[in-house]
């Protein structure tokens, strides 16, 4: 039980770090756009994509599998009573 809760945290802090994974490059891109003339900012940009691409595969992986259950579905009779 105890493994169950430590995956929930960890798939918790993984998508944390891709949003900021995502900011990070939404500011990098934009940044660049500016300064396009720095020859280094390109390579930033690579290493972000290849970072981003890393942490969704990682959190895919930590992510359960198998949907939610549904949730009971109001049907007709359900709200005549």
């Amino acid at each position: 039980m105890s493994e169950l809760c430590i995956e929930k945290v960890d798939a918790r802090k993984l998508a944390r770090a891709y949003v900021a994974l995502a900011l990070a490059q939404d500011e990098a891109k934009r940044y660049v756009w500016k300064h396009s003339a720095q020859p280094g900012l390109l390579s930033i940009l690579t290493s972000l994509d290849i970072t981003a691409e890393l942490l969704e595969d990682v959190l895919q992986n930590a992510l359960p599998e198998n949907d939610p259950p549904p949730s009971p579905s109001i049907t007709f009779s359900n709200m005549l009573m």
